[in-house]
């Protein structure tokens, strides 16, 4: 269930509330005087005021008179007084602020924005009676007073992954709503999911992972955000594991569907006081994406949230060697000619040297999609070697403990593509694990015809549709070079 923080105003209650709005602000104004007067004569040995939790809370109580004021961790001072009782719009972002079709990669916040469920748009307020001021400062078309060029409504920042659905809002030339409105409290965050419903590592480290990442690069938490999906939410096993164990890692709220959410509160508008949109990482390989760089602690700061919402500790670590070796016995991608996609063709040979190699080293050879997402969380935590093939299955990577060793299955690459030339050994997802910085990646590299099977007959394509043959003593080399590099 959603637990919302709203204010529900009609129109017979405006007038009356704007009288009680002025009385309240002026009584705001006057204890905040006193306090901050309190403060300053306190103070006078040092330029910067520093506080103690308890100072702080005690001079900025009077923000919280009627609520909590959204600009609370931000410069608010009033300069202009014809503004003091209006509620206008601001926004912040991150991302390119000198380019307006730089748009799918732009972060922002929106503060004091509303969704009209008439026009199915939302809207950006200036205040009234104010000249207008540049929204945007783009190199080329200079100074930009709407969110888009022309006016467009759209592309200013994305709301799914690779910018398959840009979104804006539009400048009103009316002030905010003061009649027939619901004001939502809560942080809100407008996704579109792209490829969640079909691949764990889609939906981990990009569809949602990005919420988690966009939080942290703006600074902005709220342990009762409401995620809003724009469109149907999937109906697959995959989201009903999300519902289980990934989304109550970023927020105490379900997940809902935009279009449902807003029309449950019966008012024309649906306004919101911090709502967050854009900076939906793309972080698999692809033309514009060759590595991670600087994202090292998003991920690992995810992947520890949904470490701790399972029940288990993020920074536990094994204390007796334990080998995963991943039967990748299912695949949505299986040819339908093809019994494996991206396998490992000799697992039983593999499976049977690890125990005869390593007889005092306990293994298992894991069907990952059999097992329900917790305990792939405890087995995963318990594991020093892990041995993988590429491809989606390789991303729970980022589960193991500090310190263990994941081995991932290359593919030979046969036509340059996705950064690698013809006869290379391709990393399939190494652009995200080299940025996995607390394991230590291990890479099992394909170097001819020799180390790779075709999945089914007629076939020419090494990355999608072949499958590794491992050398055993290639693969002793990786292991002994991890349990070498765990001593002690």
């Amino acid at each position: 269930m959603t637990h919302i923080i709203s204010e529900q105003e009609s129109s017979s209650k405006a007038q009356h509330g704007s009288k009680k709005s002025l009385r309240l602000a002026l009584l705001c104004a006057t204890i905040g005087i006193i306090a901050i007067s309190f403060v300053l004569k306190s103070s006078l040995k040092s330029k910067l005021i520093l506080f103690s939790e308890h100072q702080y809370k005690k001079a900025v109580s009077t923000a919280s008179c009627k609520q909590d004021n959204v600009f609370n961790h931000e410069v608010a001072i009033t300069y202009f007084p014809q503004n003091i009782h209006q509620r206008i719009s601001k926004f912040r972002c991150t991302g390119s602020e000198n380019d307006i079709r730089a748009w799918e990669d732009r972060l922002c916040v929106f503060y004091n924005t509303c969704y009209n469920r008439d026009s199915g748009h939302f809207y950006y307020f200036r205040p009234s009676g104010s000249k207008a001021k540049p929204i945007f400062y783009d190199s080329a078309k200079g100074m930009l007073f709407e969110f888009s060029l022309n006016n467009s409504r759209t592309e200013f920042v994305s709301l799914a992954p690779d910018g398959h659905t840009p979104w804006g809002p539009i400048i009103s030339n009316e002030t905010y709503p003061s009649a027939d409105f619901t004001i939502l409290h809560q942080l809100h965050s407008l996704i579109k999911s792209r490829h969640a419903q079909n691949s764990i590592a889609h939906g981990l480290w990009e569809d949602l992972g990005s919420i988690s990442y966009s939080m942290e690069r703006m600074n902005i938490f709220d342990q009762k955000l409401v995620i809003m999906h724009l469109g149907k939410i999937p109906n697959t096993k995959l989201f009903s594991t999300y519902r289980q164990y990934v989304i109550p890692a970023l927020t105490e709220n379900a997940m809902v569907e935009f279009e449902i959410y807003v029309t449950s509160f019966k008012t024309k508008h649906v306004c919101f006081d911090r709502l967050i949109v854009g900076g939906q990482l793309s972080v698999f390989p692809k033309l514009k994406i060759k590595e991670n760089h600087g994202r090292e602690a998003l991920f690992y700061n995810w992947r520890s949230k949904i470490i701790k919402y399972s029940g288990f500790d993020p920074n536990f670590l094994p204390r007796k060697h334990h080998i995963i070796v991943t039967n990748k016995s299912h695949s949505l991608f299986t040819n339908s000619h093809s019994n494996r996609h991206r396998a490992i063709v000799n697992l039983k040979e593999v499976e049977m040297f690890i125990k005869l190699t390593y007889p005092t080293i306990s293994s298992e050879v894991i069907e990952w999609h059999t097992i329900p997402f917790k305990k792939q969380i405890e087995k995963l935590l318990q594991t020093t070697i892990l041995i993988t093939p590429c491809g989606g299955v390789s991303l729970i990577i980022p589960m193991l403990p500090h310190g263990a060793h994941a081995i991932v299955m290359d593919y030979y690459v046969s036509v340059a593509a996705h950064g690698f030339h013809a006869g290379e050994s391709g990393s399939m997802e190494g652009a995200f694990l080299n940025h996995i910085s607390h394991v230590r990646k291990q890479y099992y590299q394909v170097y001819g015809r020799s180390d790779y099977e075709f999945d089914y007959p007629g076939t020419s394509d090494t990355r999608e549709q072949a499958s590794t043959i491992v050398n055993m003593t290639r693969l002793q080399l990786l292991i002994d070079k991890a349990l070498e590099e765990m001593e002690p």
